[in-house]
């Protein structure tokens, strides 16, 4: 494996600084220079409609290059970034400041310790907590930051993610976690630590996926289209089915 250490979290504090002229410029461009941008879009907004409306504290754990804090910010939020990687830190502050972005901060910190002075309304996990060397350290960091009633919003991926190709490349060739972190897990942890109940959702871009579906575009009669139509309703079905192997867990404080 690259990058093996005596760390156990070297590959993610320097993932970025691996990645490479196009890497680079990808993890800066998102969510707009990914193929799944709608993907990242679509679960964007379904967080906006769950915490809004703004003013309000979010907590992003893992935030990478910012991409998620600025968004927030942007609705009108007060954000706070935490990353354990100098690089992508480095990147979320540059390219907050060419986008004159307000209401956002960058701290580089391993969340699995992080401390805060301030309290916060939300705190997001958006597809970083399976990164954790110490998951139960993480949502622990997370329920320290929230004030009392605050929620936890935990975007990941459910069982089978470490077995996915892309997963196995990633630790290979970085030297990163990659865990399973089905919602039935985050609330094992959360108890743990003292959240007091659980909410699980599919993930926003599961159904998006399925009802929104490219292959409307391309159907060639009517018949072929109402097909397609129901068969992105079964799939959905599908997804709904499978909340507790891949969702969108909420932790109230």
């Amino acid at each position: 494996m690259q990058g093996a250490s005596d760390d156990p979290k070297a590959g993610e504090r320097a993932y970025y600084a691996r990645l490479g002229p196009d890497g680079l410029r990808h993890a800066r461009g998102k969510p707009y220079s990914d193929r799944d941008c709608g993907k990242y879009l679509v679960d964007m907004g379904a967080l906006l409609q769950m915490i809004g409306p703004p003013p309000g504290a979010v907590l992003d754990l893992g935030c990478g290059t910012g991409w998620t804090s600025r968004i927030l910010a942007r609705a009108g939020f007060e954000v706070l970034g935490v990353d354990i990687s100098p690089d992508a830190i480095g990147i979320a502050r540059s390219v907050a400041l060419e986008e004159n972005a307000t209401g956002v901060q960058f701290v580089e910190a391993d969340y699995e310790g992080f401390k805060s002075e301030r309290s916060f309304d939300y705190a997001l996990f958006y597809d970083s907590l399976h990164h954790a060397e110490d998951e139960r350290a993480a949502v622990e960091s997370a329920w320290r930051a929230l004030r009392p009633g605050g929620v936890l919003f935990a975007f990941e991926p459910g069982r089978g993610h470490s077995r996915d190709p892309r997963a196995l490349h990633a630790v290979e060739t970085y030297g990163v976690h990659e865990k399973e972190l089905p919602p039935s897990k985050v609330w094992k942890l959360g108890r743990q630590v003292g959240f007091r109940r659980a909410l699980f959702l599919p993930i926003p871009h599961v159904g998006g996926r399925c009802v929104y579906r490219r292959d409307y575009i391309s159907a060639r009669s009517g018949f072929a289209l109402q097909m397609e139509r129901l068969w992105g309703l079964l799939r959905l079905m599908t997804a709904a089915a499978r909340i507790s192997q891949l969702g969108l867990t909420l932790l109230w404080k």
